[in-house]
């Protein structure tokens, strides 16, 4: 019998949930990187994607700086660094360095990626929209890169776990 929920349970009800991987520069050139799960393709032609952040975000007031991001899909490896990428800030911490983050170079960008990544979508900013306690951050997306031998990182039982989707 369908009921009514508290909004926040919906998530738990939902999963498997995207998860993603904000990629941004910092000001000293570094990358920085910020798990998200509120994230969805928007677009086919021309190719868009959206994800909203918290509206204090770092890597949010990165985007909104610079225009530029490249979203990532993160594989298995990064399940303990995702979710430590997302209970801290990268205004004053260096997570690639405190995680021991592998990095990889993509073409074109001076922003770099986790080399355990599904997917990666190189975009630029078009339209920021207030949404409640979040922006939702509205993006082109120049390039789309990836890898199919990887498995994505999904989020589970309202993000408190993350994983893979089970085989069957």
């Amino acid at each position: 019998m369908l009921q009514e929920i508290d909004f926040v349970k919906a998530p738990v009800m939902t999963s498997p949930n995207n998860l993603v991987l904000i990629c941004t520069e910092k000001p000293d050139g570094s990358t920085n990187l910020a798990t998200v799960s509120f994230f969805n393709y928007l677009s086919y032609n021309p190719p868009m994607l959206g994800f909203a952040m918290g509206k204090r975000s770092f890597s949010g007031q990165r985007v909104r700086e610079t225009g530029r991001v490249i979203v990532t899909v993160p594989g298995q490896s990064l399940k303990g660094i995702a979710m430590g990428c997302g209970t801290v800030s990268g205004r004053d911490m260096d997570k690639v360095c405190s995680f021991r983050v592998k990095m990889q170079a993509v073409p074109d960008s001076s922003i770099q990626i986790p080399e355990d990544t599904k997917a990666a979508f190189v975009a630029t900013l078009q339209q920021v929209v207030e949404t409640g306690d979040h922006n939702l951050y509205i993006c082109n997306v120049e390039k789309a890169y990836g890898d199919e031998e990887k498995e994505a990182l999904f989020a589970w039982n309202g993000y408190s776990k993350l994983g893979p989707v089970p085989k069957k």
